[in-house]
């Protein structure tokens, strides 16, 4: 089950990182540039937060956010 929201997977997805040490890489200087009462900004360090602190899996977030998943992986 996945541990992030639709809207954090579609940023990671949009980010195209190959693990999740670029992507947070990629967070870190997005948090330096964005506004810091932009809902992009909270949206960008929610996501920096979960990645660092929580045991996500980069692999299986990913899948589910391009609907790759078997249904046996569902399930």
């Amino acid at each position: 089950m996945s541990r992030l929201t639709i809207d954090e997977r579609a940023l990671l997805q949009s980010l195209d990182c190959r693990d999740k040490a670029q992507a947070l890489s990629i967070l870190e200087e997005m948090e330096m540039l964005l506004p810091v009462r932009s809902e992009l900004f909270r949206s960008v360090l929610t996501l920096s937060y979960k990645l660092r602190n929580e045991h996500i899996d980069f692999g299986y977030e990913m899948r589910t956010a391009i609907g790759e998943l078997d249904e046996e992986e569902i399930a």
